[in-house]
């Protein structure tokens, strides 16, 4: 071979190498730079919170060994949660933070891709039925639009130990994307929040302490007893007892009080401040048919009965009863409600939030494992509404006076004759009391048709639903003479807390001092 066709050759192996030398560094490169993604936002393409119409988390439950669904979204013009029977979310605020958290995440550490540590740094997906372990399962976040796209989609896991809280309140934790093995260490700036009672108006009564004009406490119970032809329950009768106040600065009166008793302010505020906070913690629906309790000519089916009594909640011809009787408060709005206690609840989790299906209601639904670890007592409650227009009073120039003949000497007013109607100060007087009367009578009419209005919309509010509420709120709430009443102090007896002492010393001043 001649040196012309060495060197020529040579050339050519030195080219070639050096291509794929050039080659094999750009693909390096390219692989370098995939993994080195820190820093990176995982969902790039998601800018705008308002565009998420829908979330859902999943939660893994190592005990039952299924995935539990939380669900938000906004369905036929409203928020709903599929998760809880389609209640009525107040979701709009919280869901349009929730995203706007999931936009801000960046991939603030890389970890490594070994599937055995997706168990231990706690990113399994809980929705994976081909793995078999029941630890490890984080929590899944999937964010939706309108047309059902995916906007973002991550998998929540353990705590990254070493990180310390950074300002703002966020977090490091394990992160990873459903369809990527990669795990990073995430801060999350924002609670992702799953309880039912972080979207829902929790306040049930939403009422006004200070509009609270009367209320009756209905005290029958009812007890399971026996004849010849088989167990039965009984109503027994307790007292009904009633207060009432004029407005919100007057003291509250009981017609039946006997001498040497007085009403017990102390619990009567522990009462009003309980209406005007009672929580919702959990619902359950009604079957159809049972919107309103006491509409007439109501079908009572065997699943309306079954539903009913599930929950300690009786329908007789005579009535609707409950197993601890009736409370009903009367605003000055003349809207009435009526509270009925029925049984306890134990439970947390979904299984007091949503509880499990009535086999009356839904035979085809299989039971949520109950829990049986000891949980504080709630306690279902049935409520209705209804608009009493003798409540709200109605002006003085509506009201038809009758004549009443003097009693005693009469004064001679200033101007003793009869006025002439051309006077123009007549004039003037009979157009001013037109106008106020004209004034008041809208007024009036006014808060009729509020009352009525607001009436409607609770009664839409309340129609489906039993709910749960805490069992401290029942005790504040349905309430006896034994607790509404006090023996009465002694005439310039101090009240608690007052005195000539210093505070908190009950009046008896400071030890050591003359008095």
């Amino acid at each position: 071979m001649s040196d012309l066709v060495k060197t020529l050759a040579f050339a050519t192996t030195a080219v070639v190498l050096l291509g794929a030398a050039l080659v094999g560094t750009r693909d390096r490169a390219r692989v370098g730079q995939a993994f080195n993604d820190q820093g990176e936002r995982f969902f790039p393409n998601f800018n705008d919170p308002l565009t998420c119409t829908d979330l859902e988390v999943v939660d893994f439950d190592g005990s039952t060994a299924t995935a539990r669904r939380f669900h938000v979204k906004f369905q036929d013009g409203k928020w709903v949660i599929p998760s809880h029977y389609n209640y009525p979310a107040d979701a709009k605020d919280r869901l349009a933070k929730t995203a706007a958290a999931v936009i801000d995440l960046t991939k603030d550490t890389t970890r490594p891709d070994l599937a055995d540590d997706q168990e231990a740094m706690g990113v399994v997906d809980p929705l994976d039925t081909k793995t078999t372990t029941l630890t490890g399962r984080g929590r899944r976040i999937t964010l939706r639009d309108a047309s059902e796209t995916i906007l973002a989609d991550l998998i929540i896991g353990n705590e990254v130990k070493g990180t310390e809280r950074k300002e703002g309140g966020t977090k490091q934790f394990y992160v990873r994307e459903p369809t990527r093995k990669r795990i990073y260490g995430v801060n999350i700036k924002a609670e992702l929040s799953t309880r039912f009672t972080d979207w829902i108006e929790t306040n049930l009564l939403k009422v006004d302490a200070g509009k609270i004009r009367k209320i009756v406490f209905d005290n029958y119970k009812t007890q399971e007893d026996r004849d010849a032809n088989g167990p039965f329950l009984r109503l027994v009768r307790g007292e009904k007892l009633e207060i009432e106040r004029k407005d919100s600065t007057s003291p509250w009166t009981m017609a039946s009080l006997p001498a040497g008793q007085e009403l017990n302010e102390e619990r009567l505020r522990a009462l009003t401040d309980a209406l005007a906070d009672l929580k919702i913690v959990g619902i359950r629906p009604k079957p159809p048919g049972l919107k309103d309790p006491n509409q007439k000519g109501l079908k009572l089916t065997a699943i309306i009965q079954a539903s009913l009594l599930n929950k300690g909640f009786y329908l007789t011809r005579e009535g609707l009863y409950s197993d601890q009787g009736d409370v009903i408060i009367s605003t000055e709005d003349g809207v009435v409600y009526t509270l009925r206690y029925g049984g306890a609840v134990f439970g947390e989790g979904e299984e007091l939030t949503a509880g499990t299906p009535d086999d009356a209601e839904k035979k085809d639904e299989p039971k949520k494992k109950k829990s049986t670890a000891a949980t504080q007592e709630s306690r279902y409650l049935l409520l209705t509404v209804a608009f009493d227009p003798t409540i709200i009073p109605r002006p003085e120039s509506m009201v038809a006076k009758p004549f009443m003949p003097p009693a005693g000497p009469v004064a001679i007013p200033d101007r003793p004759f009869a006025p002439d109607p051309k006077d123009p100060r007549t004039i003037a007087d009979e157009k001013s009391a037109a106008e106020k009367a004209e004034r008041e009578k809208a007024d009036y009419e006014k808060k009729l048709a509020d009352g009525q209005k607001l009436v409607k919309d609770l009664a839409d509010r309340f129609g489906p639903w039993y709910y749960v509420t805490p069992g401290e709120s029942f005790r504040s709430i349905n309430l006896d003479r034994a607790i509404l009443t006090q023996p009465k102090k002694p005439p310039g007896a101090a009240t608690p807390g007052a005195g000539g002492g210093f505070p908190g010393l009950g009046g008896a001043g400071i030890p050591g001092m003359p008095r």
